[in-house]
């Protein structure tokens, strides 16, 4: 059983851990660059998935300066975030919530403890959906990309903290930090996760609704 008491600060991360948008992400990003050869796309969405909770800006520069090759992609670079926001947006906004964590967050606010979103999503998307899903309620701080995640942490210099993520980046920045994870596997796209957790003695639940 999780004593959740013990803590004084817990961290979520957004994407696979509060809502279901995995899917929703990866796909995005295929569709923001439609366009182009379609093995380039698969590689790009590839190295998407492989790089859970890093910002947009730097997948779309990865997919333009070392996937393609260009030398000059500003404008293109512009135009895919364009889309990939659109997308994003709308389709974070209709996704389901990942099982137990509304009940879960509920019982954390009457325990009095405080409570972080740490996104890679674009901070200013994140903040509204979130409020406009009825979730900001239940956190203090609501933070995300273009600042990374080991950023935010280093600023708040929070102690005793658990941090529940669904992705390497999500338990680097936990160690980094020296917090306890979690890690949450139902919606995650880390592809070796569950077997790398329980090689490691890392607790990994499929949702929040396995959690006692």
């Amino acid at each position: 059983m999780l004593d959740i008491r013990k803590y004084s600060h817990i961290v979520f991360d957004c994407d696979g851990v509060i809502l279901d948008s995995n899917a929703v992400k990866s796909n995005a990003f295929s569709k923001s660059v439609a366009d182009e050869d379609p093995i380039v796309i698969d590689k790009f969405v590839d190295y998407h998935k492989r790089n859970g909770g890093i910002s947009r800006f730097v997948k779309f520069k990865y997919f333009f300066k070392i996937l393609k090759k260009q030398k000059k992609y500003k404008s293109d670079l512009e135009k895919a975030l364009e889309k990939y926001s659109k997308l994003s947006y709308e389709g974070s906004l209709k996704c389901e919530l990942i099982p137990g964590i509304e009940k879960f967050l509920k019982a954390l606010s009457n325990y009095k403890i405080d409570c972080f979103v740490i996104s890679g999503g674009e901070q200013k998307e994140i903040r509204s959906i979130l409020e406009k899903r009825n979730l900001s309620v239940f956190f203090k701080e609501i933070y995300g990309s273009p600042v990374s995640k080991k950023e935010h942490l280093e600023r708040l210099k929070l102690k005793n903290t658990l941090y529940f993520g669904d992705a390497w980046s999500d338990f680097d920045a936990a160690k980094t930090f020296n917090m306890d994870f979690i890690y949450i596997s139902g919606a995650s796209e880390w592809k070796d996760g569950v077997e790398f957790c329980r090689k490691n003695g890392v607790p990994s639940y499929q949702n929040f609704s396995d959690i006692r």
